[in-house]
């Protein structure tokens, strides 16, 4: 088992160049997206809602979701999909909890105090009851998080064998652990459910900064979404590699139909 660190890090800034070279159009998507996830919740620090009451607060959740997002894309951008998705999950968590605390304010502070009363904290953000309703889509996002602790924090046999070949020559046993992705078309499928799984919180989220601070007045509806400007890329993909299609549909919700 070997692993030279100049190696794995030379091997990172390369890979970035080819994804650029690859991907140059999803990666400006995703600068769209964070950009308009940015001007969304910024609204939350200068108005108030229809009560005169102040949502600021929830910057800090935002914040949260903003930052791991872009952890995650550069993991994308290095070639290294399964890096992303584990160093995304506190953004997706942190959204959920953003959503319960819009639901109600007392949630907030069973939030605060989650050491003191561990009892109350798990009722009110453990398992279903983490799907809240003031987030549209709400529920979606919270099966990407089962699916995110399932799949990428726990050394299930999923996990420890997928990023490893074993070689058995005779009374030698190799591991070469595999620090990047190996199949393109697996890559794109985890490239094409981060960036439609984005589009749909942007989306979610402007529903619900409006529901609170009302519609801006000429206000312009979203651009097309990433589905329509991807969707004949994505439905290929799927059909031609039912790993990828799994991926897109558990963690991107892509919806490809029965016909696919």
């Amino acid at each position: 088992m070997e692993s030279n660190l100049l190696d794995y890090a030379a091997t990172q800034v390369r890979n970035r160049e080819t994804f650029l070279l690859n991907f140059r159009d999803d990666f400006r998507t995703f600068e769209r997206l964070l950009y308009g996830l940015r001007t969304v919740w910024g609204r939350i620090g200068r108005e108030r809602d229809s009560t005169g009451q102040s949502h600021a607060g929830l910057l800090v959740f935002v914040n949260i979701l903003v930052r791991h997002a872009i952890f995650g894309f550069q993991h994308i951008a290095s070639y290294q999909s399964f890096l992303a998705w584990l160093t995304f999950r506190p953004g997706l968590e942190a959204l959920l909890i953003l959503g319960k605390f819009v639901d109600d304010p007392v949630n907030a502070k069973i939030w605060k105090e989650r050491l003191s009363d561990r009892k109350a904290y798990k009722k009110a953000f453990s398992g279903e009851a983490l799907v809240s309703k003031s987030l549209p889509n709400s529920r979606d996002f919270h099966k990407v998080l089962n699916r995110l602790n399932d799949d990428f924090m726990h050394p299930n046999p999923d996990f420890t064998y997928r990023d490893m070949t074993v070689h058995d020559q005779g009374p030698t046993v190799t591991l070469q652990i595999q620090f990047y992705d190996r199949s393109p078309a697996v890559h794109q499928a985890h490239l094409l459910a981060y960036l439609n799984l984005f589009d749909i919180i942007l989306c979610a989220s402007e529903c619900l900064v409006n529901s609170r601070c009302g519609q801006l007045s000429g206000q312009q509806p979203m651009k097309q979404r990433f589905a329509e400007i991807a969707g004949p890329r994505a439905a290929e993909l799927s059909a031609g590699n039912s790993l990828g299609k799994k991926v897109m549909e558990e963690l991107g919700l892509w919806q490809f139909g029965s016909s696919v």
